[in-house]
C-alpha cells in the first residue's frame, strides 16, 4: 500500500491521507469505534495573498481541548447561529454573529477566519465558542501577539 493516498470528495475538497505508521505521543486515546484528532495543519491564505500555516494541537491545554466543532465560513456560522438560538436562546446567537462579522478590535487587520466550539465541561453551562485568527496581521514586525484568540463568552 502506497505511504499517501489522496481521495477526491468533491471539486473543492480532497483529503490526503498518510499512512505512515508513527507511534501516538499524545495523551489522548481513541473511542473503541473511532478515531480522536489530535493535530490539524491548515494553510491559511491571507488578504495580502501569502499563506500562513497554523498548527492545532488537540493535545494540550491551550484552549482547544474538548473541540467539537470548526466554523470556516459564512454557511457554516449560520448553522451554528441556529443551533444555539434553539438550544440557549436568541441572545447568545447574536453573540456569535456579532462576533463572526465584527473585528475583535477596530485595528485588527480583519474579522475572525474561524470559530470553534467546545463542549461544556458540566452539564448546563455554555460550550466556549472562541474566535481565532483576526487579531493579527502576522507580518514580521507584528508586535500585537496577544489578541488572536477569544472565547466571545467570557
Amino acid at each position: 500500500m502506497a505511504a499517501k493516498e489522496k481521495v477526491i470528495v468533491n471539486n473543492e475538497l480532497a483529503l490526503v491521507y498518510d499512512f505512515t505508521e508513527k507511534p501516538n505521543k499524545t495523551q489522548l486515546k481513541a473511542h473503541e469505534d473511532r478515531a480522536v484528532v489530535a493535530k490539524l495543519r491548515a494553510d491559511l491564505v491571507l488578504p495580502t495573498d501569502k499563506i500562513l500555516t497554523v498548527d492545532i494541537d488537540f493535545d494540550t491545554d491551550s484552549g482547544y481541548h474538548g473541540n467539537a466543532m470548526i466554523i470556516m465560513d459564512d454557511f457554516g456560522v449560520e448553522l451554528l447561529i441556529s443551533g444555539f438560538e434553539s438550544k440557549y436562546g436568541k441572545e447568545y446567537a447574536d453573540k456569535i454573529r456579532e462576533a463572526w462579522n465584527t473585528k475583535q478590535y477596530p485595528d485588527d487587520p480583519r474579522k475572525p477566519t474561524y470559530i470553534m466550539v467546545q463542549k461544556p465541561k458540566h452539564e448546563g453551562i455554555l460550550p466556549q465558542v472562541i474566535v481565532a485568527c483576526g487579531g493579527r496581521g502576522h507580518d514580521d514586525d507584528d508586535d500585537d501577539k496577544g489578541k488572536t484568540i477569544t472565547n466571545i463568552f467570557e
